[in-house]
């Protein structure tokens, strides 16, 4: 059995894409695997992701275990994580789901950016995954995965489970650094580039609008979004994009609509929003005309990768700089631009659209690593 831990069903665009084409692999390699899935909404999860393997069930057990615990710090997660797994009855609710844990023979961490103190209670994957080395003797692995910020103690969790995995891949040098030379923890693209990422994208891309953008109202280090408005519609401004279509993108549900409401009184028809659902079933707008201003990861190796300039827009140092400097890492040349600023011209794509071949087989080699 293979046991997967991510967080689909938010829904996110990255994250539900990223499962999907792990799912999809195993589909390939490991059709007559029973396969589960792990993630905080199993019931949205399930039916986003009914159709990516034919043995595919959901569950949510080591969330919930991180959920239970009596404190936040990662010590207190960690502690009572491993301790109801040890002494199922001390977490009676979940010892069906702890049971199905012990029989796996594959354990893995899936790629994204939920592992880390900005969700405390998510560092107790890091004991499930030390736990399932010892206990249930599943291969262990972990890919992709951005850990930054890891305060309270995080960053020596991570040092003191390294040794559990048999695959441990980073997708960011801070990330990696926290390891202190640990060598089963390699950087390497993240997960998103496995499969390749010619499928993800429109067919009609070619004709999306010139000026793009993708804007949150989440986890901004301000709770005043006004700045972050301006910023955006100075830099189309600035771009001459006044009077021509600008395309918004929406990752999360009503999160990146935000910023489509506020542009409208300005920009009005010229906006043409392209929704989750849209961008889900027909492909993700990226062509190499476009500029864009982006706050999120993954539309900004999407974008990049399609041959597309932009600019990141920074909303979180500790956190999206983290992430974005990942992406100029992986061969983008976009700019960035600040809060409260505005960005006179776009950096272009790179080396990031030659470089996704490679960042590609990576991937593949990587999957062979874990599920042979």
């Amino acid at each position: 059995m293979l046991y997967l831990v991510a967080t689909p069903g938010h829904p996110n665009f990255g994250d539900e894409v990223i499962v999907r084409r792990w799912l999809e692999t195993l589909a390939t390699v490991e059709p007559g695997a029973q396969v589960w899935v792990d993630c905080p909404n199993p019931g949205p999860a399930a039916a986003l992701l009914k159709d990516a393997h034919p043995d595919l069930h959901f569950t949510d057990t080591v969330f919930r275990l991180c959920w239970d615990a009596p404190g936040e710090t990662p010590k207190e997660v960690e502690e009572f994580v491993t301790s109801a797994l040890d002494h199922p009855w001390e977490a009676p609710r979940w010892i069906p789901g702890i049971d199905l844990l012990r029989t796996a023979d594959v354990f893995h961490v899936v790629g994204g950016g939920y592992v880390n103190t900005i969700w405390p209670r998510h560092t107790g994957i890091v004991a499930v995954a030390r736990w399932m080395k010892r206990a249930a003797e599943a291969r262990v692995a972990a890919t992709g995965l951005g850990l930054l910020p890891a305060d309270d103690g995080a960053d020596g969790l991570w040092r003191e489970a390294a040794p559990s995995f048999d695959v441990l891949t980073v997708r960011d040098t801070e990330s990696h650094e926290l390891f202190q030379g640990a060598p089963q923890a390699r950087l390497a693209p993240d997960d998103v580039f496995l499969g390749g990422l010619a499928p993800l994208y429109a067919r009609n891309a070619a004709s999306a609008p010139e000026f793009m953008v993708c804007v949150q109202d989440d986890l901004n280090e301000s709770d005043d979004f006004t700045p972050v408005v301006e910023t955006v519609a100075s830099t189309l401004r600035a771009w001459g994009a006044a009077g021509k279509p600008i395309g918004v993108v929406e990752c999360i549900p009503r999160v990146d609509r935000r910023i489509y409401d506020r542009l409208v009184p300005e920009f009005g028809d010229d906006l043409q929003f392209y929704s989750l659902w849209e961008i889900l079933r027909d492909g993700f707008p990226a062509a190499p005309h476009q500029r864009w201003v982006s706050s999120r990861f993954h539309p900004h190796i999407l974008a990049a990768a399609a041959g597309a300039s932009g600019v990141t827009l920074s909303i979180r140092e500790d956190y999206y700089d983290v992430k974005h400097a990942a992406v100029r890492r992986m061969g983008s040349d976009w700019g960035a631009v600040a809060t409260g600023a505005t960005a006179t011209q776009a950096g272009g794509p790179g080396t990031l659209p030659e470089r996704s071949t490679k960042h590609s087989k990576t991937l593949v080699q990587l999957a062979r690593e874990i599920y042979g």
